[in-house]
């Protein structure tokens, strides 16, 4: 994969020396999600299930040039005040240097169009530069690549009795991530 979709985020934040983040959200079930394995031959591992339909909703970030991860573990739906709760709470304080704006590259989910956040943003713009990703292309997110990753480590293949332990997995896979950010430098090597 070449460089990434980013000209006019990149020239902008390189000639402010500003920071750009990348942005998403996902899901992560309790049921086992199955990936390919090592197995002895005409053995398929089984792997149990509770037939619950938990799933637990995180809001995560990654900033290009210094492979930061910040998240946030979300029990509500994801919708604008959650959103923006995570912004304003979360990504600004994690990322934003004085005189440093976040040059912030996120996908086009509705909440993130929403008129109040397009407000937010204006009241923002001394901090913040929103760049929305072309409609349906999550090649194009660094942070896709970060939850694939999370999930090979931490839930593929995996049976977790309680929605705790499903957090536990997440949240010690995302320590991980933020203690040993060269975990990630190969995944973001495409969008650098």
């Amino acid at each position: 994969m070449g460089a990434v979709y980013l000209s006019p985020s990149k020239k902008k934040a390189q000639a402010e020396g500003g920071i750009i983040v990348f942005e998403d959200e996902a899901s992560f079930r309790q049921s086992p999600t199955l990936h390919q394995t090592w197995a002895p031959r005409h053995s398929q591992p089984q792997i149990p299930t509770r037939g619950e339909r938990n799933t637990q909703k995180i809001l995560g970030a990654v900033a290009l040039a210094s492979c930061r991860f910040a998240y946030r573990h979300q029990t509500e739906y994801f919708n604008t005040e959650t959103y923006g709760a995570f912004l304003e709470e979360v990504l600004l304080p994690k990322f934003y240097r004085r005189g440093h704006r976040v040059f912030l590259i996120q996908d086009n989910a509705s909440y993130h169009k929403h008129p109040d956040m397009q407000a937010w943003y204006q009241t923002q713009s001394k901090r913040l530069v929103v760049y929305p990703l072309p409609k349906y292309s999550p090649e194009f997110n660094a942070v896709e690549r970060i939850w694939q990753f999370t999930r090979k480590d931490a839930t593929h293949n995996r049976y977790f009795a309680t929605v705790q332990a499903l957090c536990t997995s997440l949240f010690s896979t995302f320590a991980d991530i933020q203690r040993f950010p060269n975990l990630i430098v190969g995944l973001l090597q495409p969008y650098l």
